[in-house]
């Protein structure tokens, strides 16, 4: 039994054995908010643009004008805490949103002065996550994913803010009430301080590891809902031999996951007393076989299986296969009774190429043997993204001429494609089942990756206030016979050829299918629109305060049309609303009292057609009209709720 400390008071991603692979996956697999919603509020207003170049002469491949590479503005910023009070000496990192293979490079780096400022020069024109690191200490999370570490680009003005992390302490004794020493202890964060869920494919963990008193102290926290476990299958330590490690996981305070008690963290708090009575159970062991694609070599590539508990997506244990090995065969142990989903995923250098459907376990006393996992292909979807510049008329509008005119680029933009999911039904746990995201090339080119087979749809997450989303589009039924064309001649194709209705924003994979063609156009001359809510006068005092605002379109031909439906939250501080990004056009505006749905990223109401119905009769029943001119920009809207 190893009983050294092995205190690390930092956050530790999933212990899986593929985390190579799933470091250069997991960017791209985070949740993000489909184009309903608008782009977060930076913390502070971006600076001054560069001064506009030539206008570009090349064009893409989808027939728009490409933008010339130049030299950006630089990021500037300011690093302050909980109070305000510049922090001197901070490490900054700015590190670029672009493929997946490409996130794995160096992040820049900057060490903020006497007065918190930092700056970094000679960024190349695309987007940029940030990050401020001090011991103890958690950025604020970005407001539109929840994860810590804001996305901004060259010529933002930034303010990150660092507050001091919460504080989780206790003991943990054996049934005879001795200290244990030597145990890890793990802290996953479940849950927001507004009760949303935080599943994600990849959770981050947080550890230390007991002393000779049995105490533990995991500092640093977020601020949310967290449980707590000592011990059990995922909680092997990096070249640390644990004699607890064939252990079923304790959750506090003596109990399995299904009856773990939740502890709630604040910011700059310290929770003590968090002690947990070690059940020093033996665990089950989890144990089968990996079969490649067919056609798949097993050269150069390594297999990790992830096993979840089935209602909450907890890790719970993990291993890795050697697919040149004869019998390809894993090994799970300290596994408690319960319900699990297990996937195994196999990459290479190039990142996660196969994967195979999520199976549930069920343990019941005893190990579960002889389990067949079949990796099946995962496809991709590429395609162009276009932007269209404002024509001379809204050039000329007085709101459109205070609009910056600088080249507008493609590598400012975060596509998307988010897996359709049912809610009714009740579907095992997959890393996969998640938004993937791409940013474009300088070219307009993105490809997003790797995806499950199923029905995806495009989005888009906008940081240029000048653009809105324009349309999807796709190519015809010919050109989805035959996947292995070029993205850019398949896009170009579209343009010509296409007479698909005004949006398309949604299409259906086959497994391993590369499908090509999307043409994603931006267009300048976005309207922005936002107000509060306020009580309608003689309204009953427990009336439900609504959570969501939506803009749903007034004339009739748009009614199918997903892209002209906009959803915001509704600000539990001051009432306040704002949607950005938005098209030009004549909206009803609804306000409604939405029950939590458990969910940090709910499914915008406007997916499908039933809810579009819904909204398109309240909203008309409510009689809030407004009309959105190009580049007009409304502050200071007041919405009653609920409507007379």
């Amino acid at each position: 039994m190893n009983t050294s400390r092995t205190k690390t008071g930092a956050l530790l991603l999933l212990l899986a054995p593929f985390a190579a692979h799933a470091a250069r996956a997991q960017e791209a697999a985070q949740p993000v908010v489909v184009v309903q919603t608008p782009a977060p509020t930076k913390s502070a207003t971006a600076a001054p643009q560069s001064a506009p170049s030539a206008p570009p002469s090349a064009t893409n491949a989808a027939g728009a004008q490409a933008v010339p590479t130049q030299k950006a503005a630089p990021i500037t910023g300011r690093v302050v805490g909980d109070g305000g009070e510049p922090l001197p000496g901070i490490s900054v990192y700015a590190a670029p949103r672009t493929n997946a293979a490409q996130q794995m490079r160096q992040p820049r780096s900057a060490t903020a002065d006497d007065a918190g400022n930092f700056q970094f020069s000679g960024l190349a024109p695309g987007l940029y996550q940030l990050f401020a690191s001090m011991p103890a200490y958690v950025a604020e999370p970005d407001p539109l994913t929840g994860r810590p570490g804001g996305v901004y680009r060259p010529g933002d003005n930034v303010l990150l803010r660092l507050t001091r992390g919460g504080v989780v302490t206790g003991t943990v004794t054996d049934p005879q009430g001795e200290a244990v020493v030597g145990l890890s202890v793990r802290a996953v964060r479940v849950k927001d301080l507004d009760g949303h869920s935080q599943q994600m494919p990849f959770p981050a963990l947080y550890q230390d590891a007991t002393d000779d008193r049995g105490v533990y102290r995991i500092y640093g926290l977020q601020p949310g809902v967290y449980v707590l476990y000592a011990g059990g299958g995922a909680a092997a330590d990096f070249g640390n031999i644990s004699g607890y490690g064939g252990d079923a996981p304790t959750f506090y305070p003596s109990s399995t996951r299904d009856t773990a008690a939740e502890v709630t963290v604040r910011a700059g708090q310290e929770t003590s007393g968090i002690d947990i009575r070690y059940r020093d159970e033996q665990g089950h062991r989890v144990t089968g076989t990996v079969e490649l694609p067919a056609g798949a070599s097993a050269d150069e590539t390594f297999t990790g299986l992830t096993l979840t508990f089935a209602s909450t997506g907890l890790p719970a244990g993990n291993a890795g296969v050697n697919m040149n090995s004869a019998g390809r065969s894993f090994s799970i142990e300290g596994i408690g009774d319960g319900e699990y989903d297990l996937q195994a995923s196999y990459g290479t250098r190039e990142g996660i190429l196969a994967a195979s459907a999520p199976q549930r376990v069920s343990v019941k006393g005893a190990d579960v043997t002889g389990l067949r996992l079949s990796l099946v292909p995962l496809g991709s979807a590429a395609g162009t993204l276009v932007i269209e510049q404002a024509s001379e008329a809204e050039r000329a509008r007085a709101e459109c001429k205070a609009v910056p005119a600088a080249p507008r680029s493609p590598q400012e933009t975060i596509v998307a494609a988010t897996p359709e999911r049912d809610a009714a039904a009740k579907r095992v746990f997959s890393r996969y089942a998640f938004a993937h995201e791409a940013t474009p090339e300088e070219s307009g080119a993105f490809n997003l990756r790797p995806l499950e087979a199923g029905r995806h749809h495009v989005s888009v997450r906008l940081f240029d206030e000048a653009l809105y989303l324009r349309t999807v589009e796709q190519p015809g039924a010919a050109s989805l016979a035959a996947p292995t064309a070029s993205p850019r001649a398949s896009a170009a194709a579209a343009t010509r050829t296409t007479s698909a209705p005004l949006s398309r924003e949604t299409f259906d994979l086959r497994a391993g299918q590369q499908f090509s063609g999307i043409v994603v156009r931006l267009s300048e001359g976005a309207a922005s629109f936002a107000g509060r809510v306020a009580p309608t006068e003689g309204a009953p005092p427990q009336t439900p305060a609504p959570t969501r605002v939506y803009l749903v379109p007034q004339e009739r031909e748009r009614a199918e049309d997903p892209l002209r439906y906009y959803e915001a939250t509704v600000s539990t501080s001051d009432n306040a609303f704002v949607f950005r990004n938005v098209a030009p056009g004549r909206y009803l505006v609804l306000a409604r009292a939405v029950a939590e749905a458990g969910d940090a990223t709910p499914r915008p109401a406007a997916w499908d057609a039933e809810g579009r119905a819904g909204l398109r009769r309240e909203a008309e029943a409510a009689k809030t009209p407004v009309e959105l001119l190009p580049c007009q920009r409304t502050a200071d809207f007041v919405l009653r709720f609920p409507p007379k």
